[in-house]
């Protein structure tokens, strides 16, 4: 058999195995099971490479291109990563990490199939993960804008350890900022549970929101990220209450009427170190993703030396 002569599609046998022996770099949808639905995009779980990965399909008119070039720009191991993108006729495909759950889910109900049962870091290891993939992604210019529970996913890496890792998705809100860390808030359509004061003074207000364009800073990611804090100190309770109306009057008021749920050694090392700094009313006063990392640093520090006292 000659290998090098090519057939009537113009292939040799020695280029079909080479392509057999090779990973096709391809993205291919495994139908079951579905990861997730929006209006615009599903989630799917595929292989990419020989990889498994999360396939997230949209819609080809509807590509956020926001949220496309945020995950190309990004590249943290706390960010969930692109790995490849194609596209057809009719939809835009993205090949990315796969992960086995999100936040929300370690809280459900525990006959619900979708609660995720599996090892956690501690509470510590979480925060600092998640302080220094939010660090990263204002270091490059960017502010995330749709941050809750749901679109911070739990990752385990491969190898036998099977380490946890946790990671920041989910940029279809994503803005570049300005040289003063300032972006526009015009067309803001995030989750109003999960919203800074100063966001969330403006957008209770449709009719208001909907006529002008205002300003925030990087500084209202810092604020939710508070917010999720909490919301892993609580087993899955708000902060500021439980209803939309009252979460949204509590967090005007600077008003975190949950706080005293908090187990009381948490309390004594995260709220006023912490907490009551990244819940700051004024964004002015309010600390900086990277500062809310140094502390996370020192509060490790204290727990250790209370543990070991």
């Amino acid at each position: 058999m000659d290998m090098m002569t090519n057939d009537n599609n113009g292939w040799s046998a020695f280029c079909y195995l080479l392509k057999k022996d090779r990973k096709e770099m391809k993205i291919l949808i495994d139908g079951n099971p579905l990861l997730g639905q929006g209006t615009y995009a599903t989630v799917f779980k595929g292989t990419f490479g020989g990889r498994e990965v999360a396939v997230k399909r949209v819609q080809l008119h509807h590509v956020d291109k926001r949220e496309e070039d945020a995950m190309l720009k990004l590249e943290h191991p706390n960010i969930v990563k692109l790995l490849y993108y194609e596209k057809d006729n009719d939809f835009m495909y993205y090949a990315l990490e796969l992960c086995v759950a999100s936040l929300d889910q370690l809280f459900l109900e525990s006959d619900d199939p979708q609660k995720y049962e599996g090892h956690m870091p501690r509470q510590i290891v979480v925060f600092s993960q998640l302080a220094k993939g939010l660090e990263y992604i204002h270091s490059e210019r960017l502010i995330h804008r749709d941050i809750k529970p749901s679109n911070i996913l739990i990752m385990k890496s491969p190898g036998k350890n099977e380490e946890i890792i946790i990671k920041w998705s989910d940029f279809g809100l994503a803005k570049s900022v300005n040289e003063k860390g300032l972006h526009s808030w015009s067309g803001m359509k995030g989750t109003r549970t999960w919203y800074a004061p100063e966001v969330l003074e403006k957008l209770v207000k449709e009719e208001k929101a909907k006529e002008e364009e205002f300003w925030g800073t990087v500084k209202s990611d810092v604020f939710v990220l508070g917010l999720v804090f909490g919301y892993l100190f609580l087993k899955g309770e708000h902060l500021y209450g439980s209803s939309e109306t009252e979460i949204h009057k509590n967090i005007i008021k600077n008003n975190p009427v949950n706080m005293k749920k908090i187990n009381g050694e948490l309390r004594k090392y995260y709220e006023d170190d912490l907490l009551r700094k990244m819940l700051e009313d004024d964004p002015q006063k309010r600390i900086t993703s990277k500062e809310v990392v140094k502390q996370l640093k020192l509060n490790n520090n204290k727990v250790i030396l209370y543990i070991m006292s």
